[in-house]
C-alpha cells in the first residue's frame, strides 16, 4: 500500500440543490499502478459533510476500497519570492538615492553658510573704507551681486533637493509597506477526498465523487404575464415562468454544470409523535360571569380549497408532501460569491378568466384578477411572484402552493379607470323598558368610471356574523346584493357606463340583549 501522491484536480459536473444544502458531483482523472493506492482529489469545499462522501470509478478497471476526507491549513505568502526580491531591490535603490540627495543637501547647506560669511565680510569691509573716493564702487557692486546670485542659486537648489527627498521618503514608505504586506502569509484551508483504489495493473481511471455541503440552497421564483384578449375583456392568457433562484458560498465556483432542483429533505429526521394525553377540563361560570355576556369581535379567514398555508418570513420549499425534482436543460455557471443566480425551470401558458374585483372595506381600488387552472403534471410551488400586463411589470406578490388541476387566482394590479368611495352611517338606540340594544348601519358605495368605455366589476362586502345567543345580525335592505348567509359576504356584479357614476347601498341591523356588552 502506497501513500497518497500529489493531489489531482477535479471538476464539478453536476449539483443537486435542496432547500438547505446541495449535493455535488465531481470527476477527476488519475493514473494508478498495480496493487492498492491512495488517490488524493482536490477541489472540494472544506464545509462538506464527511458522512455523505461517496466514491466510484466511472471509467477504468480499478475498484474503490475506501474513501476519507482530509483537511489541512497552509500559510501561503501573499507575494512570490521573485516579487519580494524585486520590492527589496526597489527599496534599496530608493534608500541609496536618498543618501545621495542627503549628501548633496549637506553640501548645499555648507556652501550657503560660506556664502553668508563672505557676504558678511564684504559688508564689513565696506563699512571700514576710510575714503570712498579712492575706491571703485562698480567693483564692489559686481562682487556683491555675484555673491547674492550664487546664494539664491544655492537656495533654489536646496528647495529642489528638499522636494525630491520628500518624494523619495514617500516612495520608500510605500515600498516598505508593500514589502511588509507581501512578506505576510494568508491562511489557506484545503480539503481533499482520498480514495483507496485496487488495480490489477497500470490503469487510467476516472473517479466520480459525490458529497453534500451546506452554504448552498434554492427557492422557486415566478413571473406571471397576463395577455388580455382584445376581442373579449373577460378572457385572456397567463404565461407563468418559473426560475430556480440559488445561492451558494461554499468556496467553490461551479462552472458549466448540470443543475437539479429538489424538494426532498435529506437532513430531516423522522420522530414518533408524542403520546401524552391532552386533558380538557371545564368549570362553572361565576355569578358575575352569568350576569354579563361579553362579545368579542374577531377577524376570521375563510379557507378555500386546500386550506390556508402559513408561510414564515423565509419559507422553505413547499411541495405538498411529495418530493419533486426539476432538471433544466443545458449547463450553467453558479458563482460562489453568495449572490443570487437564476436558472429557468420552465414556462406554462394557461387560459384565464379575467375580471375586476372590488372590496371597498379593504381598499378603494379596483384590482384586475385572473383565474386559471394549473395544468401540471407537477404542482406549482409557492414563492415570490412578479406580475406583468403584457410587457409592463406592475408589481410583486406571492403565490401559494397549487396542485395539478387546481384553480387559482392571480392579481395583476389596480385598474385606475374605476374608483370607489365607501361611507357608513350608524344609528344606535336602547329600549327603555327591555334594555334591548339596536345598531342600524347603512353602507353606501359611490362608484365612478373615469374611462371612455364601460367597466364591469365584482363587488364583495361583508356584515358581522353572530355565533352566540342574545346577539342577532339581520339584513334589512340588500336589493341587488347576493348574501351567502354563512360567512357574512355580500356579492354583486356591477357595470358602470363610460364616465358615469353609480351609487349602491345595503343596510343591516344588530340587536343585542341588555346583558350583552358589545365591542363596537
Amino acid at each position: 500500500m502506497s501513500n497518497p501522491k500529489p493531489a489531482v484536480d477535479s471538476k464539478a459536473v453536476a449539483v443537486t440543490f435542496f432547500e438547505d444544502r446541495a449535493e455535488v458531483t465531481r470527476r477527476a482523472g488519475a493514473s494508478v499502478g498495480e496493487g492498492r493506492h491512495w488517490v488524493r482529489v482536490a477541489g472540494s469545499t472544506v464545509y462538506l459533510d464527511d458522512r455523505s462522501v461517496q466514491a466510484r470509478v466511472a471509467r477504468g478497471g480499478a475498484k474503490v476500497l475506501a474513501a476519507r476526507v482530509q483537511r489541512q491549513l497552509r500559510h501561503i505568502p501573499r507575494e512570490s519570492d521573485a516579487r519580494l526580491e524585486e520590492l527589496r531591490r526597489r527599496l534599496e535603490e530608493l534608500q541609496a538615492r536618498e543618501q545621495q540627495l542627503s549628501r548633496d543637501q549637506n553640501r548645499t547647506g555648507h556652501r550657503r553658510a560660506q556664502l553668508d560669511g563672505m557676504l558678511q565680510n564684504v559688508i564689513a569691509g565696506l563699512a571700514n573704507v576710510p575714503d570712498f573716493s579712492k575706491v571703485t564702487p562698480e567693483a564692489w557692486q559686481a562682487a556683491l551681486d555675484a555673491l547674492i546670485k550664487e546664494d539664491e542659486q544655492e537656495f533654489e537648489r536646496g528647495l529642489t533637493l528638499e522636494s525630491e527627498l520628500d518624494d523619495l521618503r514617500r516612495q520608500q514608505g510605500e515600498a516598505r509597506t508593500r514589502l511588509q504586506l507581501g512578506s505576510q502569509t494568508n491562511r489557506l484551508f484545503e480539503c481533499f477526498v482520498e480514495v483507496q483504489l485496487e488495480s490489477a495493473g497500470p490503469d487510467d481511471v476516472e473517479l466520480e465523487i459525490v458529497y453534500r455541503t451546506p452554504c448552498a440552497l434554492w427557492r422557486p421564483e415566478h413571473l406571471a404575464t397576463l395577455n388580455v384578449d382584445p376581442r373579449n375583456a373577460a378572457a385572456g392568457q397567463v404565461v407563468l415562468t418559473t426560475w430556480g433562484t440559488v445561492w451558494q458560498r461554499t468556496g467553490e465556483d461551479w462552472k458549466d454544470i448540470e443543475v437539479c432542483f429538489s424538494t426532498a429533505r435529506p437532513a430531516q429526521v423522522a420522530e414518533p409523535p408524542l403520546l401524552n394525553d391532552d386533558v380538557l377540563a371545564r368549570r362553572k361560570k361565576t355569578p358575575e360571569e352569568r350576569k354579563k355576556v361579553v362579545v368579542e369581535m374577531r377577524e376570521q379567514t375563510v379557507a378555500d380549497t386546500g386550506g390556508a398555508r402559513q408561510a414564515p418570513q423565509m419559507p422553505g420549499v413547499d411541495d405538498g408532501g411529495v418530493p419533486l425534482e426539476f432538471r433544466p436543460k443545458g449547463h450553467f455557471d453558479i458563482p460562489g460569491n453568495g449572490q443570487p443566480a437564476r436558472v429557468e425551470i420552465g414556462t406554462t401558458t394557461m387560459a384565464a378568466t379575467v375580471s375586476r374585483v372590488l372590496m371597498p372595506e379593504r381598499t378603494p381600488l379596483v384590482h384586475l384578477k385572473a383565474r386559471a387552472t394549473w395544468p401540471g403534471p407537477h404542482p406549482l410551488l409557492a414563492g415570490p411572484l412578479r406580475v406583468a400586463r403584457g410587457a409592463s411589470l406592475v408589481g410583486r406578490a406571492r403565490t401559494g402552493f397549487v396542485g395539478a388541476g387546481e384553480s387559482f387566482d392571480l392579481g395583476f394590479g389596480a385598474d385606475d379607470g374605476l374608483r370607489c368611495k365607501r361611507g357608513v352611517h350608524e344609528e344606535r338606540e336602547q329600549a327603555a323598558l327591555t334594555g334591548t340594544q339596536t345598531i342600524r348601519r347603512t353602507v353606501t358605495l359611490y362608484l365612478s368610471n373615469l374611462a371612455g368605455e364601460a367597466r364591469a366589476a365584482e363587488l364583495t362586502e361583508r356584515v358581522p356574523v353572530s355565533e352566540i345567543e342574545g346577539l342577532e345580525v339581520k339584513l334589512v335592505e340588500t336589493q341587488g346584493w347576493q348574501p351567502d348567509g354563512k360567512d357574512g359576504y355580500l356579492r354583486r356584479q356591477i357595470s358602470v357606463a363610460p364616465r358615469a357614476n353609480e351609487t349602491l347601498t345595503f343596510k343591516y341591523e344588530i340587536r343585542a340583549a341588555k346583558h350583552v356588552q358589545l365591542p363596537f
